[in-house]
């Protein structure tokens, strides 16, 4: 998606910080009636299980527009690690399953979609074929052998966010309890930054509590 970026001259994200479950708020300023576009951008490294990778996302939620259903949402796939995908499958979860294929071109596979209804959460299963470079090369190689390697999964979301009033200021918000935590890259208007969505809260004093535990039980 290519839409005519807003002349935005800064923004900022709030918390700087969040963990899953914050709603970050984005604010800035523009010219006066500017619509502001919101691409967030986030990689997930999926493991190759023999000759297939498979992710799953429990609950996608596709940000409200400010004109109706004007998003865009996009998955590529590309290998890593001497690993090259061939296919990529994404099935969908409304009222009914609704699956799409392609085809790898140059080792990446992408599927896209513009329009998608923002007022509902959609669960997600995406799987695809890979390949080993070196398997392709060595024809009698082990195939036990092929599940090494990964595959890049890499989501973009561009949407109308915001529509800047007559002094040019601009604000909206993005809720975080449906995203994975890692890092991102959002770009609002043409200017991109980066920052880092920590786990649950709850879930991350857990984690600290069973390492302290194993580290007792070492002791």
């Amino acid at each position: 998606m290519n839409p005519v970026s807003a002349n935005v001259k800064e923004w900022q994200l709030s918390p700087a910080s969040p963990s899953i479950g914050d709603k970050v708020t984005i604010s800035g300023t523009a010219e006066k009636n500017d619509i502001i576009d919101v691409s967030i951008l986030h990689e997930e490294m999926v493991p190759v299980s023999g000759k297939n990778y498979i992710y799953q996302i429990n609950k996608l939620t596709i940000p409200e527009s400010v004109s109706g259903n004007k998003n865009f949402f996009e998955v590529s796939a590309t290998g890593e690690n001497g690993i090259v995908v061939k296919d990529m499958h994404i099935r969908v979860k409304k009222f009914k399953w609704i699956s799409r294929h392609t085809n790898a071109k140059d080792g990446t596979a992408t599927i896209s979609q513009s329009n998608v209804p923002s007022w509902m959460s959609y669960f997600v299963k995406i799987d695809g074929e890979v390949v080993s470079k070196k398997e392709a090369s060595e024809k009698n190689k082990d195939k036990s052998n092929s599940n090494n390697g990964q595959v890049k999964l890499t989501f973009e979301t561009s949407y109308e966010a915001a529509k800047a009033d007559l002094k040019g200021n601009f604000i909206c918000s993005y809720d975080t309890d449906s995203l994975p935590a890692g890092d991102y890259t959002i770009t609002v208007g043409g200017i991109a930054k980066e920052f880092t969505l920590n786990p649950e809260k709850g879930k991350e004093l857990q984690e600290k509590e069973l390492k302290v535990k194993k580290k007792v039980k070492g002791l």
